[in-house]
């Protein structure tokens, strides 16, 4: 007992009682940073819905305004998927910690009934250990090109879509109606630039747009690799 005291005086270990309670501190305090980071997502992407309907009810409002418009506004949508990407690096990072501790710490505490015996046991040494060497080097999940491909297909893929259609109507109804294929082309052309070169370049990023859809359809980053490892039994 008296051995016991000195060490708890001295800091150099703590409790079952006390490490629990630090663990159950920390895991509300990374589920509140991993919602917050939830919600800058859902900001951005609602803030491209938005984006999305303006251009497409001023593009339709008169026919004098030209089809070029889209490819602002398949610009700026861009950009907010850059920024998404961004922000779905953070979330990755930090719902890898609230996974770990879902399928650890958790699960434990629920499926065993007491934390007895099982902090220390060969199934929880791997959690403890990453969740610590994470915490002291912090490190994004997946790469970049991952969560621009991630976020695409989860949302993207679907306001690009509506762009691109909208494009085609625009060229198709203004500013008159195009009856032929040489008039729908020549209704496409931007400026000096004809309009085969436009279909070219829509050609080029709806490629592009494939290549994204493949990357993001494959499970990688910090929430994927978590669920893939079982919970001890």
């Amino acid at each position: 007992m008296a051995e016991e005291k000195e060490e708890k005086q001295d800091g150099t270990q703590l409790s079952r009682s006390e490490t629990v309670t630090a663990i159950a501190h920390y895991y509300r305090a990374e589920v509140t940073r991993s919602l917050a980071w939830r919600e800058r997502l859902d900001r951005t992407t609602n803030w491209a819905v938005g984006a999305t309907a303006a251009f497409l009810g001023f593009a339709f409002s008169h026919p004098e305004i030209h089809h070029s418009l889209f490819f602002f506004a398949v610009a700026i949508v861009y950009t907010l998927l850059f920024v998404e990407a961004r922000r779905y690096r953070f979330y990755d990072a930090y719902e890898y910690r609230v996974r770990l501790l879902h399928q650890h710490f958790i699960y434990n505490v629920l499926a065993k009934g007491e934390l007895a015996g099982e902090m220390d046991s060969d199934s929880g040494v791997y959690w403890r250990a990453e969740l610590a060497s994470d915490i002291r080097y912090p490190q994004y999940k997946m790469g970049f090109p991952q969560a621009l491909g991630r976020r695409f297909f989860a949302n993207y893929i679907f306001l690009f879509g509506i762009l691109f259609a909208g494009w085609l109507v625009k060229i198709q109804l203004h500013p008159t109606p195009s009856h032929s294929w040489d008039q729908f082309v020549d209704q496409a052309s931007f400026g000096n630039i004809p309009g085969w070169v436009t279909f070219l370049f829509m050609a080029a990023f709806a490629a592009h747009t494939v290549v994204l859809v493949r990357i993001g359809r494959h499970p990688r980053g910090g929430r994927d690799v978590s669920s893939s490892r079982k919970c001890p039994r």
